[in-house]
């Protein structure tokens, strides 16, 4: 299947290369396989119907339409573009965040439902103002707002697979962004925020086809648990194409959408730019960390020193899973 993704490589200034090392113990194909399995561990074997393969087809063509892709994924929120830049911006003031958000109702109304929760707000008392709101919150809490914000609304939550699959692949997202920031300013990489971004949308594609498969098996009567094989060989066609044609129809960074693209069969020796590197690290490391770290430490640790990350990741990605 031609995914049409070569013209990006010639249309973008070129960074410097950096090759792509494998963990000996464990290869790029085994972490996402087992990822895979921990998203849809039922009925793993089950063989698909008629009905069935029609649907994934039928998905499979639909997707790679823009029409249809600006049908599935809601448009990004005006206001997050220029939200990035102050949030990355050692200068902005709370009065410049309180003036981006108060120009969205949704983003306004998801600042003061954060603002008013137990964890930012121990004490209860009610925050009504968005200015005391953006206070209370800091940096930190205007990016789980941010977070929301671009990816939430994508999740097929009417699904009954989301509490499974969905929130399990909302997780991930997370825990890339943090893993993506993290490496970036271990390597002192210019906008470690940017990077986060980046790891927060990297698996669209995933989330997009799952929502999609989910809403067509359901229009057609299709009475289908999350299996392996209804969902998962469509998501390894095709999502990190689709994650990359979301993030150009959401007109994202140039470069963000480049390291989207580098994804696309990426493997080991592979020359990719510096994001698209980063990226490679923190999707590795966080799909081990879900599969893995829990029943197998010596493993997710041996994954951790082949990709030369601090050895403080576990714990990091431990404190956001509490949080969430």
């Amino acid at each position: 299947m031609a995914l049409g993704l070569s013209k990006v490589f010639s249309s973008v200034t070129k960074p410097k290369l950096v090759e792509v090392t494998e963990p000996k113990i464990y290869s790029i194909k085994n972490a996402q396989e087992a990822y895979y399995r921990y998203l849809f561990p039922q009925n793993t074997e089950q063989p698909l119907s008629l009905p069935q393969k029609l649907v994934i087809n039928v998905v499979q063509e639909a997707l790679q339409k823009k029409p249809t892709r600006q049908k599935a994924v809601p448009h990004l929120p005006h206001v997050i573009p220029r939200l990035m830049r102050s949030l990355r911006d050692p200068d902005s003031s709370v009065k410049d965040y309180v003036e981006i958000i108060n120009k969205d109702p949704v983003m306004s109304a998801a600042v003061l439902k954060l603002g008013n929760s137990v964890y930012f707000n121990p004490i209860g008392k009610r925050i009504d103002n968005i200015e005391r709101a953006v206070v209370k919150l800091g940096i930190e809490g205007l990016r789980a707002v941010l977070s929301a914000a671009v990816m939430q609304p994508i999740i097929q939550r009417e699904s009954a697979y989301f509490s499974q699959c969905g929130q399990r692949m909302w997780q991930h997202s997370l825990n890339t962004a943090v893993a993506c920031e993290i490496i970036a300013k271990n390597t002192k990489t210019p906008e470690p925020f940017k990077v986060y971004l980046l790891g927060l949308v990297h698996d669209i594609g995933k989330i997009t086809i799952f929502s999609e498969l989910c809403k067509q098996f359901k229009k057609n009567g299709e009475e289908i648990s999350p299996g392996y094989n209804a969902f998962v060989p469509l998501m390894k066609v095709l999502s990190p194409a689709v994650s990359y044609w979301v993030a150009k129809d959401w007109e994202l960074p140039t470069e963000l959408c480049k390291a989207l693209a580098e994804q696309v069969n990426i493997s080991a020796g592979s020359k990719v730019s510096p994001y698209a590197h980063i990226l490679y690290k923190a999707n590795m490391v966080t799909e081990v960390y879900t599969t893995s770290y829990a029943n197998n430490k010596k493993l997710a640790a041996s994954v951790l020193a082949g990709l030369d990350l601090p050895e403080n990741m576990f714990d990091t990605l431990d404190t956001l899973s509490l949080e969430l």
